[in-house]
């Protein structure tokens, strides 16, 4: 049974809920000395880096004995590399649109869109549709370059970034990269390619040096062209372009916004190309220093390297080389600026955060509250027959019981709290054993930890087996799990590899774990999670709970605290501490958000 609307109103005043984003300025002395925590990123047929950081490395095949399933949404083999088909593969990730589906659907490098289907690579920098209630990018084909009769799946990725290769009469690799402010096409060989538009073309300038082309259209946009090569380009009718030569190395397109500056800062930067990224993390007790390191290709100069900064960015970067009067790039998160170098660093203050609030209870307060969770504790069921069989509403019923009996620790209620304890072990234990009605297993295909009901329908579970929203199911068992290590850790010490297997799910500190992917959820670029698994959507990813995101990442703090892993809560306070910046930048609508978006949709407070 929930908890009741009063001891629900006094848990939040006087305690930071799990869901809480905003928790107080004191220093949290559980945390751990200074630890270097540099995840691994690479992913490609090549042998992985060493771990850094990790939970259990047993393996779930070991953990769950038979509970091993294959998931009916197959890995697409023509839209991924096969060395990349066996390892873990991301679920959740900003690019999940190149391999789910059709693959045909646009992923967001931010200004940009972009879309690679065969025989084409489709650009769009979107412009905004304001509304109200919403802020939309629309798609349109501003450049689409032809490369027919060719095939394109995903070669290689890391955190920042994905490159998808195309093979057949043209042999070419597009790396998108996040931020990246030209659109890039590497061309192996010497070939035949075109560039087509929608839109009328009303100019084409080459007098900017080799290869150089700045072109005009109907719209309004001023697009600068380069092809490294030397080749410049020519009109074709109203909206086709075509090279004088065959062209090879890189074709590179980008949105020109502030006329002859942002032209000569663009022309600067056109032979530096961006082709992934790292990302660094260096957390502390009370600050957490974030690091990515750009990678270009190898004979580029990559202090010449431009890239676009998001307004979490802009807000935090460090010693940063802006771009200035070039003109920003509209994005639906806020205008982007340009940056020039190939490393940023910024800080995150942490906030201190634990089981219990920051602002200590009254004697007052205590005994209102041992009133109220005597209630609560006694009114939560022994029959686990009544409880939810889905893993999202269960979870929820299962923290709000190991969120009792922590209060009723708090407050010194001690028969409040050992009931509150044998009611969540009681509930908890057949999800562990696999003696619920709908069990947990393990996903050979995609390598996860999923609900049969789940792998067996996409519609079940809210899409559990297709991944979506799993760091909101888990955050509510990691949450109890938690719970139950602190108050009762014996029970946990003996349960260690199946805990675990919530948080390797989610929030894997380890590009190197062959059973679950590296951090399922997370964006270290947009500074926060994606929700939607293995569907394809037009406007690429969702959010959908900035709250339910925060609580799973606070989930596996706590856990990993309450489990003597203090590296690895650092680890994820630090990613915690991002998404909540990121939450109060782009959702709230408060001082911040109301500099980004337009009056007509904050004035309504929408989001």
């Amino acid at each position: 049974m929930p908890l009741s609307d009063r001891i629900r109103r006094l848990a939040e005043k006087f305690a930071t809920p799990p869901q809480h984003t905003t928790v107080a300025n004191n220093r949290n002395a559980s945390a751990a000395n200074n630890s270097r925590m540099c995840p691994p990123q690479v992913h490609s047929a090549e042998a992985p880096e060493t771990p850094t950081l990790s939970w259990s490395t047993a393996s779930p095949e070991d953990i769950l004995v038979k509970r091993v399933s294959q998931n009916t949404y197959r890995v697409k083999r023509n839209l991924l590399d096969e060395g990349l088909a066996a390892r873990p593969i991301p679920t959740n990730a900003w690019w999940e649109n190149l391999i789910v589906e059709n693959g045909d659907q646009p992923v967001v490098t931010a200004p940009y869109m972009i879309k690679c289907v065969d025989n084409a690579v489709v650009i769009c920098a979107p412009t905004a549709l304001n509304q109200p209630n919403f802020v939309a990018s629309i798609w349109h084909d501003d450049w689409k370059l032809a490369l027919p009769d060719c095939q394109r799946k995903v070669v290689a990725f890391d955190n920042l970034s994905v490159t998808v290769g195309y093979s057949g009469p043209i042999t070419a690799k597009v790396p998108l990269v996040k931020g990246s402010v030209f659109a890039t096409v590497l061309i192996e060989d010497p070939a035949a390619v075109t560039l087509s538009t929608i839109h009328a073309i009303t100019s084409v300038d080459t007098s900017h040096g080799s290869g150089v082309s700045i072109v005009q259209l109907n719209n309004g946009a001023t697009w600068l062209i380069y092809c490294e090569s030397g080749a410049a380009v020519q009109q074709s009718g109203m909206s086709a372009l075509t090279f004088t030569e065959s062209v090879h190395g890189a074709v590179r397109l980008a949105l020109v916004n502030n006329s002859d500056q942002a032209i000569k800062a663009l022309c600067l930067a056109k032979d530096t190309v961006p082709i992934g990224g790292k990302v660094g993390i260096e957390a502390s007790e009370d600050s957490a220093d974030f690091s990515i390191n750009w990678k270009v290709r190898d004979a580029d100069i990559s202090d010449a390297l431009i890239m676009c900064a998001l307004p979490h960015h802009q807000h935090s970067l460090n010693n940063a080389q802006w771009v200035d009067g070039t003109g920003e790039f509209w994005s639906s998160k806020g205008n982007m600026r340009m940056v020039r170098g190939s490393q940023w660093h910024w800080t995150e203050t942490i906030e201190p955060l634990g089981f219990a609030g920051q602002t200590p209870l009254t004697e007052l307060h205590k005994d209102r509250l041992r009133t109220l969770v005597k209630a609560d504790a006694e009114a939560l069921p022994a029959d686990t027959g009544v409880l939810p069989p889905d893993p999202y509403f269960f979870g929820k019923a299962l923290a709000r019981a190991a969120r009792i009996a922590l209060i009723a620790d708090e407050v010194g209620d001690i028969d409040s709290r050992d009931l509150a304890l044998q009611r969540a072990t009681a509930w908890m234990e057949p999800w562990l054993a696999g003696t619920n009605s709908n069990r947990l297993v393990y996903d050979t295909e995609w390598k996860g930890y999923c609900t049969q009901a789940g792998l067996n329908d996409p519609g079940a579970d809210f899409g559990q087996g297709r991944y979506n929203d799993h760091h909101f199911h888990y955050g509510y068992f990691v949450y109890a799990a938690a719970v139950l290590s602190k108050l009762t850790p014996n029970w946990s010490e003996s349960r260690l590899d199946v805990l675990d297997l919530f948080v390797r799910d989610y929030c894997n500190p380890s590009a190197c774990d062959p059973a679950f992917p590296f951090m399922r959820h997370f964006d270290f670029f947009e500074g926060h999670s994606w929700a939607a698994g293995l569907f394809a959507f037009a406007d690429s990813r969702n959010q959908e709970s900035t709250s339910e995101a925060i609580n799973s990442y606070y989930a596996a703090y706590l856990y990993a605290l309450a489990t003597g892993r203090y590296e690895i809560a650092q680890y994820v306070h630090a990613v915690l501490q991002l998404e909540a910046r990121t939450t109060r930048t782009y959702w709230h609508i408060g001082d911040v958000a109301s500099d980004i978006y337009p009056a007509e949709y904050t004035n309504d407070k929408a989001i």
